[in-house]
């Protein structure tokens, strides 16, 4: 507003100075006062302009006050009556004309300008459509993109999560968690996240494997299953997430601020524990990543399990120090429970026993040291050939490993054993950059549908092993 009457008064300023300026040039001109015997009269040819160019009302403007510095008698005696009534005679046509000329190309004038005006209220509209649709093709792209790279990461999270499962298949119930927790990161992309187990004996929630964590969420290792979302979740077997505090007032109550997703671990319908997500983007937080959060920690419940029962066996007492692989007494025990539960479910696995011959020769050319840290890394190729599924101990003699692979019945238990002929001898085994040959025999015997003891199981398989020696 201001703005405008600013502009309103620099116009009429212009106006005057520019009918003021003819005026005094009028002077340099006594015998032609007021421009009447010009062909063309500066003071109406101004006003016409200004008309034109800035509206009627200007035009209107300029021609009176061009009309007040005529009316000023420099150059005459006359009276002043006298002197308007002779400028009236003289002039009166000439002024009717451009009166009706200045309203002519005030109309003129106005049109132009509402035209102008049409054109950029239509230009700002169009603009600001256009504005309107780069915003909402932006958004389709993004959608679009997200859209693809969903269906993308679908494609390949097939694959990376069958990956990640299988490396969760560990006899050590640490590197499980630690597997399980760092694919939840990645499929999430969670900046904070916990495992917690459950303790009988306390009755509390015990972290046990963390991502991300700061030396200030360490002081926090232990929460109460009574007064903790952790523990709800605990206690009623079913998922948190965040937006849940809107509906139920106890979950806001018991809020520290450290829940966006917490989900149950269940092994054998049985809790075990909470895996809690603290920190995440917040783009990630959707229906989706809840679904395939969930079934990521379902499949991980046997791993977990199978970890949980192998540590709640082994006594690490009687572990191999060098190898730090289980005895052949624990190998045993760990056989009969497992004949008992494949009892009980009608589950299937087999014994492979590996034999490395002229081992005493190697020893004795390379070290007991170098001779087992090279059948680990045989051990190693054989455990990713399996998918990360099979256990090893010792078993009788210095040179034999026994082998638990659950799940595969005896046909299985033969390929599997060819595969592992097959890479041992392709392998360039090496001790100083010196080649190693590994001569290895295989035996096998498997449980099934048909009951049998620990000692005809490991028979059989011991029988295979002494017929290749004959």
């Amino acid at each position: 507003m201001i703005t405008e009457r600013m502009n309103l008064l620099r116009k009429m300023v212009e106006i005057f100075f520019l009918s003021f300026t003819l005026f005094l040039i009028n002077l340099l001109f006594p015998g032609n006062y007021g421009f009447f015997d010009a062909t063309i009269n500066p003071y109406f040819f101004t006003a016409l302009l200004t008309a034109a160019y800035y509206g009627r009302l200007f035009g209107y403007l300029n021609l009176g006050f061009s009309i007040i510095f005529i009316m000023i008698p420099i150059y005459t005696d006359l009276n002043l009556i006298v002197y308007w009534q002779f400028l009236w005679e003289l002039a009166s046509i000439q002024i009717s004309i451009i009166l009706i000329i200045i309203y002519l190309l005030g109309m003129i004038h106005n049109s132009f300008v509402l035209q102008i005006k049409n054109q950029r209220l239509y230009m700002k509209k169009v603009s600001l459509d256009k504005n309107r649709l780069q915003k909402e093709l932006s958004t389709v792209s993004a959608v679009n993109r997200e859209l693809e790279e969903r269906v993308l990461r679908q494609q390949d999270s097939v694959t990376a999560l069958y990956t990640q499962v299988k490396a969760m298949h560990s006899q050590n119930l640490s590197k499980t968690l630690s597997a399980l927790i760092s694919t939840v990161q990645k499929f999430s992309w969670a900046e904070k996240a916990s495992i917690w187990k459950y303790e009988k004996e306390s009755k509390k929630l015990v972290m046990v494997a963390n991502v991300g964590w700061d030396s200030d969420d360490v002081l926090n290792t232990i929460e109460s299953i009574d007064s903790t979302i952790n523990g709800w979740v605990y206690r009623n077997d079913r998922i948190f997430s965040v937006r849940m505090l809107l509906e139920y007032e106890n979950l806001s109550q018991m809020d520290n601020k450290r829940n966006i997703l917490t989900f149950p671990i269940t092994l054998s319908n049985t809790i075990w524990g909470v895996l809690n997500i603290e920190a995440m983007p917040f783009a990630k937080y959707n229906l989706y990543t809840e679904k395939l959060l969930a079934i990521l920690i379902d499949l991980a419940g046997a791993a977990i399990e199978r970890a949980s029962e192998y540590e709640a066996l082994i006594e690490y007492n009687e572990v191999n120090p060098v190898t730090n692989l289980p005895s052949v007494s624990q190998f045993f025990t760990f056989i009969g429970n497992e004949i008992r539960k494949s009892s009980e479910n009608q589950s299937i696995f087999s014994v492979i026993l590996l034999e490395l011959t002229e081992f005493d020769e190697l020893i004795e050319e390379h070290g007991e040291k170098r001779i087992y840290k090279i059948l680990l890394l045989m051990l190693d190729k054989l455990h990713s050939l399996s998918g990360n599924t099979i256990d090893f101990f010792h078993y009788k003699e210095k040179n034999q490993i026994a082998i638990y692979y659950p799940n595969i019945d005896y046909d299985g238990a033969s390929l599997f054993c060819l595969e592992s002929l097959g890479v041992i001898n392709s392998y360039k085994w090496t001790i100083n950059d010196n080649r190693v040959v590994l001569d290895v025999i295989l035996g096998y015997s498997s449980v099934g549908s048909e009951d049998i003891s620990s000692d005809d199981l490991l028979n059989l398989a011991e029988n295979l092993l002494d017929m290749q020696k004959v």
